[in-house]
């Protein structure tokens, strides 16, 4: 098995789960065999409670016209492309 370790500096716990439930999800996505371990700061019920939070983000009713994703994919089903969340 291969390891990567990754070091972060001046993060929030916050900030902190977001990126180790984005490093699970990336694994998740890929469907290889894979452990994430969080240090011995963390707290598991704040890792999953971020967690939980990601599911309150709507694709049809986001914050004013949606979040940029939302926009982005609306878009792209009507034909209309106005860069949103694209960079451009």
């Amino acid at each position: 098995m291969r390891e990567i370790t990754v070091r972060l500096g001046g993060v929030s716990d916050e900030q902190y789960a977001d990126i180790v439930n984005a490093i699970w999800m990336q694994m998740n996505a890929i469907g290889c065999d894979f452990t994430v371990t969080p240090d011995r700061q963390a707290v598991p019920a704040r890792l999953d409670k971020r967690w939980d939070e990601y599911s309150q983000v709507s694709w049809e009713a986001g914050g004013r016209r949606g979040t940029p994703q939302a926009i982005a994919a609306g878009a792209d089903r009507t034909g209309i492309q106005d860069g949103a969340g694209s960079g451009e």
